[in-house]
């Protein structure tokens, strides 16, 4: 196997570069151990030499570089490291201390070492969080003691003493805060025990009933900000403590997140609240003045009452001002109240033909829900929305035609010039006539870069990968076998890490249709950049042949940014289409790599035209895409940055599909999402009060540009 440079070998390299480059100035001591993290981090510092220099710059004095290395040796996710990360528990620096609670978190994700007994870390990494919790609790130091509370939420547990221990103590910290008035330690204990609860629900042992009555107390308070109460009541519901008085004090909350979750908590409350009660309370969200609370409050109207107690409320909900709400309320009309003939005149009304300009979603999610309730009246519009100007229409289109099992349709579908609006009829049309689809899919096999309206970066990854899935059972025929193995050449050739989960897909399918044959196609893939891509190939040629393979993977460097780019200044302002605007802030201390490549793109209008695919109202939008979709992005793979920032409401993250597989895709939390922390790299937020332009944003909205700025606001 081809030995990988080094992170220190690679930041070495690239100071004698700049040196070079740069002869009349020396590049600085800061600028080198700076590099050092970056490329271990980058790299996952896959020597010794590479860990070593962590641990030496860790040591250090200087309290940035020293925060820096510990956070990087938690993001290697290795247990090695535990040890040494220990000792920085008690570290001088209270940055350096809530660096290391967040990196022992981190690591104990890592796979457990030979020769450990099971548990035994676990059990380390515990003790030693409740004992460093319990100093900076005496000492109110609040930073450290705010990222243990979160750490001893998402540790492994597979014991309910150890499980209540660390309940006792974030209970412990939500006593000191309420009287001392510490806000952030109220948000950090109370996001401490939801994550604690939620992530252990196996262990079956609720929440003592001082901590559900702490809980409850501040989730019901009405001083200081929202954070804490949010938590709570997001810790109470994951605990199953949210009983019916606590759920009646939400109703007139001030903040809109918390009225949101009484509304995601009445659904889930099961014998806790009655039914009649649970409705009333429906009732008032549904007149709630957030649009994300009656969002939600329709989606629980249409999963809880239509039987009983009719669809008025959801007709009315198509006034409402909020197109995400109006949007929600028709999707639910479709299964709701079938033999109600207002809703299906209402909803035959409503399947207008789509402007080719402007918002189109009205119209789309009208003509889909009466594909569903009344095929026959939505057979009449079906060639308009399948002819559409707009690709979105054409998208709905070929979901109402799969509704309506109208093969020629879906089969014309198949074959548009866009690769979504193909992608949504492809599985529709096999379910419905089976291998006489095949030349469809061969055809979709066979789409190349560039279709038609879309950016030059626009490949047709997701389109291909599911053809390829949909083909899964097939009986092999000559044909099929080419197209996969074509695909995956041409593919292959484009030299995209982002390729590898099509890619994947398309070695299983040959893995079943292929023969010795293919092994031709797969020995160039023995020496890809993608180990797993190699792993794979060699793994079949193996079975084909009898002899496993060796893997010469050749690692893919990417640049790593200079001190200009890594300014903590610099914000980036995304225009629309429609002229609105936002701004968001870089956390550059935290993600800096995941910053500068975004800005990188940025200055390369990479992300111009680009729309925002996927919107899911109360959790996040997405976008970036080059070709509008989850599977096509930048081709090199972005290193996760998991540190101690969150997953809140404004927060801007890197799509992933894996571990270390962001495509320079963003997502935009429109809520706490808790449930993404530590998964996902949060590396920007909105500013000031932006988010009510990001509220407003529909899916398929373009992005006309991004500029690098610097906006005071976010200051």
């Amino acid at each position: 196997m081809v030995q990988r440079a080094g992170a220190f070998a690679i930041a070495a390299a690239l100071t004698l570069s700049a040196q070079a480059q740069r002869p009349q100035q020396s590049q600085s001591r800061t600028d080198a151990r700076r590099l050092v993290i970056l490329a271990a981090e980058d790299t996952r510092a896959p020597t010794t030499d590479d860990v070593s220099a962590l641990l030496d710059l860790a040591r250090s004095q200087d309290v940035v570089y020293q925060a820096a290395a510990v956070r990087a040796l938690g993001r290697l996710e290795r247990r090695d490291v535990i040890t040494d990360l220990l000792g920085f528990l008690s570290a001088r620096s209270n940055e350096v201390r809530a660096e290391a609670a967040n990196a022992l978190a981190q690591a104990l994700r890592g796979e457990p070492l030979p020769g450990v007994p099971a548990g035994q870390q676990e059990t380390a990494v515990r003790e030693a969080l409740l004992q460093a919790g319990s100093a900076n609790y005496d000492n109110k130091v609040v930073a450290p003691l705010n990222a243990i509370a979160r750490a001893l939420g998402r540790l492994p547990y597979d014991r309910a003493e150890a499980l209540t221990a660390s309940e006792q103590f974030l209970r412990r910290v939500l006593e000191r805060a309420t009287a001392t008035g510490g806000e952030s330690a109220h948000a950090a204990a109370a996001r401490g025990l939801e994550s604690l609860a939620r992530l252990n629900r196996r262990l079956s042992q609720p929440f003592e009933e001082e901590t559900q009555t702490r809980l409850r107390a501040l989730a019901t308070s009405r001083s200081g900000p929202a954070d804490p109460r949010r938590n709570a009541l997001a810790a109470l519901v994951a605990s199953q403590g949210a009983d019916n008085e606590t759920l009646r004090k939400f109703v007139d909350d001030p903040d809109p997140e918390v009225r949101r979750q009484a509304v995601l908590a009445l659904i889930g409350t099961g014998a806790l609240i009655s039914p009649d009660e649970r409705l009333d309370r429906i009732r008032d969200f549904l007149a709630d003045r957030s649009f994300m609370v009656r969002y939600e409050a329709v989606r629980a109207w249409a999963r809880r009452a239509p039987r009983d107690q009719g669809c008025q409320p959801l007709l009315e909900a198509l006034n409402d001002d909020s197109l995400h709400v109006v949007l929600v309320a028709m999707d639910a009309l479709a299964d709701s109240c079938p033999g109600d003939a207002v809703i299906t005149d209402r909803l035959t009304s409503e399947s207008r033909t789509p402007p080719p300009q402007g918002n189109w979603q009205r119209e789309a999610h009208a003509f889909v829900a009466l594909a569903k309730r009344a095929p026959d009246r939505a057979q009449i519009a079906l060639p308009t929305f399948a002819t559409h100007i707009r690709w979105p229409v054409r998208m709905y289109a070929a979901r109402a035609a799969a509704s309506m099992n109208d093969v020629p349709w879906l089969t014309r579908l198949a074959a548009d010039p866009d690769d979504n609006v193909a992608e949504t009829a492809l599985p529709a049309l096999r379910k419905r006539v089976g291998a006489e689809s095949d030349s469809a899919f061969i055809a979709a096999l066979g789409r190349k870069p560039h279709p038609a309206g879309l950016s030059p970066g626009a490949r047709p990854y997701q389109v291909i990968r599911t053809a390829a899935l949909e083909l899964k059972g097939a009986q092999s025929t000559p044909q099929l076998v080419t197209a996969l193995s074509d695909a995956l050449q041409r593919i292959t050739a484009e030299q995209c890490d982002t390729s590898r989960d099509v890619r994947m897909t398309l070695l299983e399918r040959l893995s079943e249709m292929g023969s010795v044959a293919q092994v031709r196609t797969l020995t160039p893939l023995l020496k890809d950049g993608d180990p797993e891509i190699a792993r794979v190939a060699a793994a079949l040629i193996g079975r084909w042949t009898g002899a496993v393979p060796e893997i010469e993977p050749v690692r893919r460097t990417v640049l790593l940014p200079n001190d200009e780019e890594l300014s903590p200044t610099q914000t980036a302002t995304i225009e629309m289409a429609s002229g609105r605007r936002f701004s968001m802030a870089f956390h550059m201390d935290q993600a800096p790599l995941s910053a500068t490549r975004f800005i990188r793109l940025v200055k390369g209008h990479y992300y111009d035209g680009t729309t925002f695919h996927r919107v899911v109202p109360n959790f996040v939008i997405q976008g970036g895409s080059p070709n509008a979709n989850e599977y096509c992005g930048d081709c090199p793979f972005m290193r996760d940055e998991r540190g101690l920032l969150m997953h809140v409401r404004g927060s801007v993250g890197i799509s992933t599909r894996g571990r270390d597989t962001g495509d320079a895709q963003i997502f935009i939390n429109l809520v706490d999402n808790a449930r993404l922390d530590h998964d996902y790299t949060v590396f920007a937020r909105v500013c000031g009060h932006d988010m009510d332009i990001v509220d407003g944003i529909l899916e398929a909205d373009q992005i006309r540009r991004i500029t690098i700025g610097s906006d005071q606001r976010c200051f």
